[in-house]
């Protein structure tokens, strides 16, 4: 317990007071007083910057958590919706009554597709390249039998035959 002791204006007469009566009745004195608002001055003030240090990382973070989710939706715009080779395509079969009747049968890697003459159809890039890649060797095939038809003709017109 604390003990306050006073000093009676009458001259001398001291009185003790002890207990909660001494605790909650401090003097306040002028300087005590300054020394609290300076105290609260500096705890204000620093409020004050941990909050704008708060702040400032705060919107670091939702700015890059931005540029981040930009970055994603443009990637994601950019990627192709199918992976190469497997975009469909639109493609059409020449057809007659006689050498070209009969649906063309593609097989790539396992997976196969057999595709209807005369009519538009949508097919995997894979396939339409499949037979894009025959066709260039049908008429390098074709081209070698010119050539080669075209020589022999010319050889067995020199040795007269």
């Amino acid at each position: 317990m604390a003990k306050k002791t006073t000093a009676a204006a009458d001259g001398g007469n001291e009185t003790e007071t002890t207990g909660a009566a001494a605790e909650t009745t401090p003097e306040i004195t002028e300087a005590g007083a300054e020394i609290a608002v300076d105290a609260r001055a500096e705890a204000e003030a620093e409020a004050e910057k941990i909050l704008a240090d708060a702040r400032a990382e705060a919107e670091a973070i939702i700015s890059a958590a931005q540029k981040q989710a930009k970055t994603t939706a443009t990637a994601a715009a950019k990627a192709p919706p199918f992976p190469p080779g497997e975009e469909l395509v639109s493609i059409r079969l020449f057809k007659d009554n006689d050498k070209y009747k009969d649906d063309v049968f593609v097989a790539v890697n396992g997976e196969r597709v057999q595709i209807k003459r005369g009519e538009t159809v949508m097919i995997k890039r894979k396939f339409a390249d499949v037979l894009e890649q025959s066709m260039k060797q049908d008429m390098a095939t074709a081209g070698l039998i010119e050539r080669e038809s075209t020589r022999y003709d010319e050889e067995a017109k020199a040795r007269g035959l």
